[in-house]
């Protein structure tokens, strides 16, 4: 199984774990199957989302800005979870 490495926590994790972020041409998505360039968040932690957000990992690795509508979309989906 393909391992991937969250950009909020930096951990190395089975994809199954993860949620992809992905930098469409209409702002930022959720999605495993979408095009584009792409980035690793664990599942149902708002936490690694807050962390990403907070050391500038999600932008770079997506390589765009991220704005605060985005955000709050990941962190709506990400809910409270298990950290």
């Amino acid at each position: 199984m393909p391992l991937r490495t969250c950009v909020g926590c930096r951990r190395v994790r089975p994809q199954a774990e993860l949620v992809r972020v992905v930098a469409t041409p209409t702002g930022v998505q959720v999605g495993r199957g979408l095009p584009g360039r792409g980035a690793w968040l664990c599942a149902g932690s708002s936490a690694c989302v807050e962390e990403a957000v907070r050391r500038r990992s999600l932008a770079r690795a997506l390589r765009t800005q991220v704005g605060e509508e985005a955000v709050e979309r990941l962190r709506q989906v990400s809910g409270p979870g298990p950290e």
